[in-house]
């Protein structure tokens, strides 16, 4: 199984309920590695949205 992306690690990490500024200490992430965890999640959450609208119409 490959390795995470350090994207999915910070989303779930802040998930968990970590802080992202202890986040930023244990990482040494800067702001724009944050931004790009974000715009990663978003991008995988729009495929999961298209894919349950396609369904529904497929179903009307």
């Amino acid at each position: 199984m490959p390795a995470k992306l350090i994207s999915e690690i910070i989303l779930d990490r802040i998930a968990d309920g970590t802080p992202i500024s202890q986040l930023k200490r244990e990482f040494g992430l800067s702001k724009k590695d944050i931004v790009t965890a974000a715009l990663y999640g978003v991008a995988e959450l729009r495929e999961e949205y298209m894919s349950l609208l396609a369904k529904k119409r497929k179903f009307r």
